[in-house]
């Protein structure tokens, strides 16, 4: 476990486990659909003896008819020639010169990883038998049966310089303590890449932890004696300005539902933004919402409802928000309970007029109304997700037992990567569209560009919605 010290301001992180999984994004947004494997491609597995030769055996051990044994770790490259070889502690050291430089002449059918020839380290028994006694070094023989070669075992990278992502300023207010799960490959220079955001307790907290995540070093992985590509996934944290869970619910409008202060207070794990109603937005309209919901003991929120709001849709927004959060349990006198709750939402108006500052949603907004975001067409890669939220089935539409649905969105990748303003285009039931549109909300691409340059650009997706327990 790593942990490094933070101001309360910035990010603290926590390196929880390491695997050697090969991570990897399966979104259809973002990567071509992987070449179909050969059919007369063989199984993945180590390396295959095609030519053995056997080892020269030390005069002296063999007149005086010792037997003895090299355990040898060798690199077979992905044309299969033995490029490194070693004998390990184990072995006895007057043979291992001889079952080395054996070793080195052997020709192999190359390890195949994912159904392609690759580099592995096998470890590997040479025998020395003096009633086998010295066979010709320089014939062609068959492999022995017993020559078995298995893959040397792997070690996991380990981060050596964590820096620190930065608190975002948007959320300094509201005190939310963020965590962001996280996998990665690291690759064979320490470096990390492809990296992929598992889970957010807030959309904001992402660019962040990926923009330290990439100023991250490792020391890379290792098979054996090979240095190999590898996965790593963790934690990193931001901690709250706040800290008391009372401030961050009350800094976030939550209260008791007469509006006091909560006895119990849940602090939350997951917060998420309504979305703006679109032509509201673009109308330059100000809304208010306040939506009841109870936090049960395993800290989910059900029996969501809606008190008031000064249109629909800023309701209907609100409630989408509201059933995506997450708390910690509460807990009463050592007790877990459940607690209801009421969260206050405000939709603060982009005047028609006016400038925002640079890469700000009031910039995104003029630049909508003007109609200068265009398509994804003619970008420089594909559109690649670094973290997507799936839409959840809305919780109004299960207690109705309501059918499977669809909804179909547009929405923009910003310059940054993240996506912004979801417009419901249709929807079989207002509220899958404000499902699909809320998840959206949350999602993270890389930076989208054409000839270089950074681009917001328009993209549009459907969604589709299995009836609960289908």
């Amino acid at each position: 476990m790593l942990k490094t010290t933070s101001t309360s301001t910035r990010a603290k992180t926590r390196l929880f486990t390491v695997t050697l999984l090969l991570a990897a994004c399966s979104a259809p947004l973002a990567i071509a659909a992987n070449p179909p494997i050969d059919p007369t491609i063989t199984a993945d597995g180590p390396p295959l003896l095609r030519e053995w030769h056997p080892p020269v055996y030390p005069v002296e051990a063999l007149k005086a008819r010792r037997s003895g044994m090299a355990n040898v770790r060798l690199i077979v490259d992905e044309t299969g020639a033995c490029v490194a070889a070693r004998g390990l502690d184990d072995s006895d050291e007057e043979f291992v010169p001889a079952a080395v430089a054996a070793v080195k002449t052997w020709v192999f059918s190359p390890a195949l990883v994912d159904g392609k020839p690759a580099a592995m380290c096998v470890d590997t028994l040479v025998t020395f038998s003096p009633h086998r006694g010295q066979e010709k070094p320089s014939a062609l023989h068959n492999p022995p049966e017993d020559q078995r070669f298995v893959p040397a075992p792997r070690q996991s990278p380990k981060p050596t310089i964590t820096p620190e992502g930065g608190y975002p300023a948007i959320l300094t207010e509201r005190g939310l303590r963020g965590t962001v799960k996280f996998d990665c490959l690291v690759s064979v220079d320490g470096r990390a890449l492809q990296p992929r955001v598992l889970a957010a307790s807030h959309a904001d907290f992402v660019i962040p932890a990926l923009e330290a995540l990439s100023r991250w070093e490792f020391t890379p992985g290792q098979q054996g004696d090979l240095t190999v590509p590898s996965s790593v996934d963790g934690v990193m944290t931001f901690e709250s300005r706040l800290g008391r869970a009372d401030l961050v619910l009350a800094a976030n409008g939550i209260t008791s539902p007469d509006g006091s202060a909560p006895i119990i207070t849940p602090e939350p794990i997951v917060i998420v933004d309504p979305v703006w109603p679109f032509e509201a937005l673009m109308n330059g309209e100000s809304g208010s919402a306040v939506v009841e919901f109870t936090i049960s003991e395993r800290g989910t929120v059900s029996k969501v409802q809606l008190r008031e709001a000064t249109r629909p849709e800023f309701g209907q927004s609100a409630v989408a928000a509201v059933e995506m959060a997450l708390f910690d349990r509460p807990i009463q006198n050592n007790q877990v309970v459940s607690v209801p709750l009421i969260q206050r939402m405000e939709f603060k108006a982009v005047p028609l007029d006016g400038a925002g500052e640079a890469g700000s949603i009031e910039t995104l907004v003029r630049a909508v109304r003007r109609g200068e975001v265009g398509g994804a067409k003619g970008l420089d890669e594909k559109l690649t997700p670094l973290y997507r939220v799936r839409p959840e089935y809305p919780q109004t539409l299960a207690a109705a037992a309501a059918p499977a649905g669809r909804a179909e969105l547009e929405f923009i990748i910003d310059r940054e990567g993240r996506a912004r303003l979801p417009k419901i285009l249709s929807a079989t039931h207002p509220e899958f569209g404000w499902a699909a549109a809320t998840a959206v909300s949350q999602w993270v691409f890389k930076a989208p560009r054409r000839g270089g340059a950074a681009m917001d650009v328009k993209v549009r997706m459907p969604f589709e919605f299995a009836a609960p327990g289908k």
